[in-house]
């Protein structure tokens, strides 16, 4: 990964994910009530889940950081970027 794109993720992008109040862990916790769980197996899908809900937003920030600089980019060159 680019060095710039790592410190972005350390210092801006997963502190936020990690307190934003986005994950529903109350809505989560209804659906496991619809199977039957232990309660470390229960443990282990929820935090599996918010573990993928984060890696999921992360990867949705790095896609969206990419294209908004190539657009950016476009715009100031006034043209396509070339690949």
């Amino acid at each position: 990964m680019n060095p710039i794109d790592q410190k972005l993720f350390d210092y801006y992008c997963e502190p936020i994910l990690r307190n934003a109040e986005n994950f529903d862990e109350s809505a989560l916790q209804k659906l496991l009530d619809e199977f039957s769980l232990t309660g470390e197996a229960r443990r282990k899908l929820t935090d599996a889940i918010f573990d993928n809900y984060l890696q999921w937003s992360l990867d949705a920030f790095a896609a969206g950081l990419h294209l908004g600089l190539s657009l950016h980019s476009d715009i100031r060159r006034g043209g396509p970027q070339q690949v």
